[in-house]
C-alpha cells in the first residue's frame, strides 16, 4: 500500500490500511496473531482478513465472505521436475516490465482479452522493494503467466499465480510457482491456493495449515 503512497498502522492485533485501497478487492485490516480480538477492527472498512478464522464480525456490521485455506512448505529443496522448455520465466525490473505483468496477470484472471490501464492494480514504486518479486512468463516472447514472490525475514509468501486460458494445462502454474518459491532463500513459503489449484501445490511440498476468513463492511 506504500507503493500506493498509502497510510498504514499496525500494532500487536492487526495491520490496518488508513486510506480508501486503490481497489475493493485489496485488504484494509488483516490480524496479526490467534490471540487478536474483535475490537482491533471495529474502524475498518472494505475487505478484512482475520488470518486464522477466529473472530465473529458480524455484530460489527461485517458480512462474512469467502474462506481460503493456508498452504505452507517448509524450507528445502524442490522434487525433481523438467521445466517447460518453450517458457522463458523472468523478473520484471522495469516500469515496462511492470506494466506487461500487471496485464498479463489481469488476462489471466479475467477474459484473455481483459484490459487494464497501467498502476491500476501495481504501482510502479514496488520496483523499490527488494522484498517484491514480480515474474513474467513469456512464451514466444508473448507474456502468458505471471506470479509474485515476497520474501519476509521468516517465509516467502506466494501470490497472484496464474496462466492465460490459452496456455494452460502444459505446466506453466507449477513453473511459475517453482520460481516464485525462491528456493535459493532458504526459507518457508505460504500461500493460499484455489481448489483447482491444490493438487499443483501438493506435489510442490505444500500442506494445508489453517485457513483464513474474509469479511467485507462498506
Amino acid at each position: 500500500m506504500r507503493a500506493f503512497g498509502l497510510r498504514t498502522q499496525a500494532d500487536a492485533d492487526a495491520w490496518r490500511l488508513l486510506d480508501p485501497p486503490p481497489q475493493e478487492w485489496y485488504f484494509t485490516a488483516i490480524t496479526r496473531r490467534p490471540g487478536a480480538q474483535a475490537g482491533a477492527l471495529a474502524d475498518a472498512r472494505g475487505m478484512v482478513c482475520d488470518a486464522w478464522s477466529r473472530l465473529d464480525l458480524g455484530p460489527l456490521g461485517f458480512e462474512r465472505r469467502h474462506a481460503e485455506p493456508w498452504f505452507f512448505r517448509p524450507a528445502g529443496p524442490l522434487p525433481t521436475e523438467v521445466a517447460p522448455p518453450e517458457l522463458e520465466i523472468l523478473r520484471a525490473t522495469t516500469p515496462d516490465e511492470l506494466a506487461e505483468f500487471e496485464a498479463v496477470s489481469v488476462r489471466g484472471f479475467d477474459a484473455e482479452d481483459a484490459e487494464v490501464d497501467v498502476g491500476t492494480v501495481h504501482h510502479a514504486a514496488v520496483l523499490a522493494d527488494p522484498r517484491m518479486t514480480n515474474w513474467i512468463g513469456r512464451l514466444g516472447g508473448r507474456p502468458v503467466a505471471a506470479a509474485m514472490s515476497y520474501e519476509s525475514e521468516g517465509a516467502v509468501g506466494i501470490f497472484g499465480v496464474t496462466t492465460v486460458a490459452s496456455a494452460r494445462r502444459r505446466g506453466f502454474g507449477t513453473a511459475m510457482t517453482r520460481a516464485a518459491i525462491l528456493p535459493e532463500s532458504g526459507l518457508p513459503s505460504t500461500l493460499y491456493p484455489t481448489p483447482e489449484a491444490e493438487s499443483v501445490y501438493r506435489r510442490l511440498g505444500f500442506r494445508p495449515v489453517g485457513r483464513l476468513q474474509t469479511w467485507w463492511r462498506s
